[in-house]
């Protein structure tokens, strides 16, 4: 794809990340929870309702119930992690009782969302990032009788967010940034692509580009109905083997596929160096990829949420 030398010019300048932490976006989130909210039965719905009404902190819960309430509380997390938090620390909390107090302040939170390894390298190495740790401690917070209601409608918030998280390709997989020897891209977030189907074809980078492959659709519109239609579909191939893997298992699956589909079906920019194009095959394979990953983890998020709460009556 040719382009004019000025705005090839512009798009180095453009293509800058604005933060080197997103996730899947709000409509993703929201697909999870809904095809969750789909596999499970009245008592598991019920209890997500008891919890979610005891927990006024949850930004966008109030004056809510049942699934519209699971899915903000979902998009919480996002919300309010701390935005002046540039800590490259990969140590965690020292006990739940810390990590309880930071999931409801939003503390020290943003290495929680990813678990970034080098593809080029086996994944049993040290990724940077705390998503696996985070997302086990919040489920053990979940599953605790302990706990009151209120703490564990905190956990629920974060389980919903990391698990859809660790869905994602590129929460869990990087490599050697274009143009910066020794450094590695964020998860995509360094590297910058052309999608021609965009109106207009701006530059992003490619963690953002398969973040908004779920698209903009709201709950309840006929857009997101038709897509968890396609949701649902997907999530009646899942097997009881899928369902009851750890959470490193999960990202296991996300960085495998980003070895071995999201970074190699990148086509360079002949003309730009460091600028990847999107072609129409990637981005039906990306299609595919994120509707079978966001199923998935709708039906695992079911399964750990019927498993953590079935204590309550």
């Amino acid at each position: 794809m040719k382009f004019p030398r000025f705005f090839r010019s512009l798009i180095c300048l453009l293509a800058l990340p604005a933060s080197l932490v997103h996730a899947w976006n709000g409509t993703g989130h929201q697909e999870v929870v809904a095809v969750a909210w789909s596999a499970l039965d009245k008592p598991a719905r019920a209890r997500i309702e008891r919890l979610l009404q005891s927990q006024q902190l949850i930004t966008g819960t109030r004056d809510k119930s049942g699934e519209a309430a699971w899915m903000a509380a979902a998009l919480w997390p996002d919300q309010i992690k701390d935005r002046s938090d540039t800590s490259t620390s990969d140590t965690p909390p020292a006990s739940l009782r810390e990590w309880l107090r930071r999931a409801a302040t939003g503390e020290s939170t943003r290495r929680w969302h990813f678990a970034d390894r080098d593809v080029t390298q086996p994944f049993r190495q040290k990724p940077h990032g705390l998503l696996e740790p985070a997302l086990n401690a919040q489920i053990r917070l979940l599953s605790d009788p302990s706990l009151s209601t209120h703490d564990r409608a905190i956990a629920l918030a974060w389980v919903s967010h990391l698990l859809a998280d660790a869905h994602q390709p590129l929460h869990c997989a990087s490599r050697a940034a274009p143009g910066q020897p020794g450094e590695q891209d964020a998860g995509g977030n360094l590297v910058t692509v052309i999608d021609a189907g965009r109106k207009p074809p701006d530059p992003i980078s490619l963690h953002r580009w398969w973040d908004e492959l779920p698209g903009q659709a709201r709950p309840g519109s006929t857009r997101f109905n038709k897509e968890l239609i396609r949701l649902l579909q997907h999530s009646l191939l899942v097997t009881e083997n899928e369902l009851t893997q750890p959470p490193l298992g999960w990202i296991e699956e996300s960085f495998n596929i980003a070895r071995n589909q999201v970074y190699p079906g990148l086509l360079p920019d002949a003309d730009l160096p460091g600028i990847f194009i999107i072609r129409q095959d990637y981005w039906l394979n990306g299609r595919e990829i994120s509707q079978t990953r966001l199923a998935l983890a709708g039906r695992r998020l079911a399964y750990i949420v019927t498993q953590a709460l079935k204590d309550l009556p």
